[in-house]
């Protein structure tokens, strides 16, 4: 169901007695998670009317034991029940079994004095199962999705706005890069944003870079780029960077490699004529890592981007064989594929 239509009913007062949050938009998730519980609960009756389990902790019966209580000095009691998985295909690792045949019992005839929500931040759901099945057809079903790279820019673009903050293009294109566009990622980074631009209400590009986290990721994005333009000096200083960051050259060579895999990839898909979406779901990657990967690789030609994966697979070799000093294998490797000696 449209998340943005359903929590609208939430926020009325407008409550279901059975919901359903399914997907791994954690922003969307936790957001809907405080709007729920402030519609069902006031303050002063939290203590008494709510409760919260975790189903790889606890049996499901804890649960529904408190969900068939009645409410103490109100008229509703909230309960959520976290990671469901008896709702998936995942095996039971609990050292304690679910009854289901009582959750099937509460889903047929839930009571209208409470409301209870399952949060479950898996991608989808077995099908097959008869718990899941009934679940689905009688609870609210509010989809916290993934978000695409558009609908994230629209989201972010629209929040900013209503702080009453405005965003250069530039900076907004750095935040979107540096956060991958992932929702969750990027309204953990905003807060720093709107104290630091407070005065102005201006967002700038030296901002979001200055402010903004870099993840391992991010950092390997930019050492690519400087592998490929051959800007040695700052190729080396990145990468000591990272030392210094305790990163272990195992994992940096590694990740490089996974790197200058999918330029090559996307480079031979793109020559025989794929688009973006049809590579995102072949090689099973983000679609907004497949349009970077698409953008960086039209820069350099095949054999550029073959030439520097191999000499990856070689460091790769040396480091995993022990020879030589494991922490200079990669400036190696960069003064060879640039032609400088060493």
């Amino acid at each position: 169901m449209n998340y943005a239509t359903e929590m609208a009913k939430i926020n009325k007062g407008q409550l279901a007695p059975v919901y359903l949050f399914l997907g791994t938009e954690s922003y969307l998730a936790e957001s809907a998670r405080h709007d729920l519980i402030k519609a069902v609960l006031s303050e002063d009756e939290m203590d008494l009317n709510f409760g919260a389990y975790d189903m790889e902790e606890v049996p499901v019966g804890v649960a529904l034991d408190d969900a068939e209580s009645v409410p103490f000095f109100g008229d509703k009691r909230l309960v959520i029940m976290d990671r469901p998985t008896f709702f998936t295909a995942e095996k039971n690792k609990q050292k304690f079994e679910h009854d289901l045949v009582w959750l099937e019992n509460y889903l047929t005839n839930p009571p209208d004095f409470t409301v209870l929500a399952f949060f479950a931040p898996y991608e989808k759901l077995d099908e097959r199962k008869k718990i899941t099945k009934l679940v689905k057809k009688v609870a609210t079903v509010i989809e916290v999705n993934t978000l695409s790279e558009k609908e994230v820019r629209h989201f972010l673009k629209d929040l900013i706005a209503n702080e009453g903050y405005q965003i250069t293009p530039e900076a907004f294109e750095l935040l979107i890069q540096l956060t991958d566009a992932k929702l969750s990622t990027a309204m953990s980074e905003l807060p720093k944003l709107f104290l630091f631009g407070s005065d102005t209400k201006q967002i700038t590009k030296p901002a979001v870079n200055e402010l903004v986290a870099k993840s391992l990721e991010q950092n390997i994005f930019a050492l690519v780029e400087y592998v490929l333009k051959k800007r040695v000096a700052e190729a080396l200083t990145l990468y000591q960077d990272l030392l210094l960051q305790k990163e272990d050259p195992i994992k940096i060579n590694a990740i490089l490699m996974t790197q200058f895999r999918l330029l090559v990839q996307v480079k031979f898909l793109e020559k025989k004529g794929y688009q973006q979406g049809d590579i995102a779901g072949m090689l099973k990657v983000h679609p907004y890592r497949v349009k970077l990967a698409i953008q960086q690789a039209r820069k350099f030609s095949e054999q550029t981007l073959i030439t520097a994966f191999d000499g990856l697979v070689e460091a790769e070799y040396r480091l995993k064989t022990g020879q030589g000093n494991k922490e200079m294998q990669f400036e190696l490797f960069v003064l060879q594929f640039s032609g400088v000696k060493s």
